[in-house]
């Protein structure tokens, strides 16, 4: 891989301004954005000009006029496939070929692959799919001559390289509906912290979050978000994200009977019990477990912050640590599984493979943090 070397002319031609960063090919991750020079917190260091963006009212009319009833989403993602212009061709050179999104993005894998997902990226894929398949049908319909591939190929590059689109006329959009491509700037690499973007008058820009000294790579935040999700939206996992969380619904639902099923669900509490490193189970979970150890009053005022739960927590921890260890049969049988697969490529498998480790890694700490 490499960066044509018509590209930063291409996009200064724009209006774009780089300010002591360029991009660059970085070892096992594509392409990202490095410092040339040692830069100061709240340094821009990235504008991009109103010109430079897309946005739906950039895309053609007669793409627009075809799609009625398509998110913008959607239709942004038409406009990449049928655009063969030589601008757009220039940007190509630097977005995820093919191959670079089926390698991680869950979407692209084979069902086998899918259905081995944490349940919370299951679920996420699941939504994320129907999504695709309903404007897919609408799309192909109204230009024939794209093929599904090439559909889902631009889908995809829409979901991991658009940003959020502050600009006040998007307010009469769905959230997520309010989106932006803009060249440079979807170069930036994740981390759990790091670099944000702001919009004004004139356009958007970044601000560097801390300093980097030289050669140093910048990173912007997408927000925060969990590993599963950056794995089903953008195809990646990181190794250290102070925002990671997994959902314990297979280990708690299944202690639960059919009727304290249909009490949680009636409160808006069944499902989405969520761990993560910064607590001994969230506020759901312990709402959901109190009703297997919790008298009928001991629970509803626990339920309506009328009691702070400590006198029944030793029950509640000791019932978490039960569905816990139930949860480690449940991860090291998703990791048998996957070394039996013979479908997939192997970067699809370690992706699969890491994220059920991570999992372990977080279930392990909260059982010694529970047993201490």
């Amino acid at each position: 891989m490499s960066i044509d070397e018509s590209f930063l002319p291409w996009v200064q031609a724009k209006g774009v301004k780089l300010r002591g960063i360029e991009p660059k090919v970085i070892p096992t991750r594509g392409i990202g954005v490095v410092a040339t020079r040692d830069i100061r917190a709240n340094d821009v260091i990235l504008s991009v000009p109103i010109k430079a963006l897309r946005t739906i009212d950039t895309v053609p009319k007669h793409i627009t006029d075809a799609l009625s009833g398509v998110s913008v989403h959607g239709i942004l993602a038409a406009e990449f496939a049928l655009d063969d212009s030589d601008d757009f061709e220039m940007w190509r050179t630097v977005l995820p070929t093919r191959e670079d999104l089926e390698a991680g993005m869950p979407m692209m894998w084979p069902r086998e692959m899918q259905d081995l997902l944490p349940t919370r990226a299951r679920h996420l894929l699941d939504n994320q799919t129907a999504n695709f398949r309903r404007e897919c049908d609408i799309v192909l319909k109204a230009f024939p001559d794209l093929t599904r591939d090439d559909y889902l190929y631009s889908w995809l590059l829409v979901n991991t390289r658009t940003f959020y689109n502050s600009m006040p006329k998007m307010k009469s959009y769905a959230q997520a509906d309010r989106l932006v491509c803009m060249p440079a700037a979807d170069l930036f690499n994740h981390a759990d912290q790091g670099c944000q973007l702001s919009y004004s008058a004139t356009g958007y820009s970044i601000k560097a979050d801390r300093l980097y000294k030289a050669d140093e790579e910048v990173f912007v935040s997408y927000g925060p978000h969990s590993n599963d999700f950056l794995l089903t939206e953008y195809g990646f996992i990181l190794d250290t994200n102070r925002w990671d969380d997994v959902y314990l619904d297979d280990a708690i639902i299944p202690m639960l009977n059919k009727t304290q099923r249909a009490d949680l669900h009636a409160v808006g509490f069944l499902g989405r019990y969520t761990l993560d490193e910064h607590t001994l189970g969230c506020h759901r979970t312990q709402v959901a477990l109190r009703l297997l150890c919790c008298t009928p009053r001991q629970w509803q005022r626990f339920f309506d912050a009328e009691d702070d739960g400590s006198s029944t927590q030793v029950d509640v921890d000791d019932l978490l640590l039960k569905a816990l260890h139930s949860y480690l049969d449940t991860i090291r049988n998703a990791v048998d599984r996957i070394d039996e697969l013979e479908v997939g490529l192997d970067i699809q498998r370690e992706w699969l493979r890491s994220r059920w480790q991570q999992i372990e890694t977080m279930v392990r700490s909260t059982i010694q943090q529970l047993e201490a």
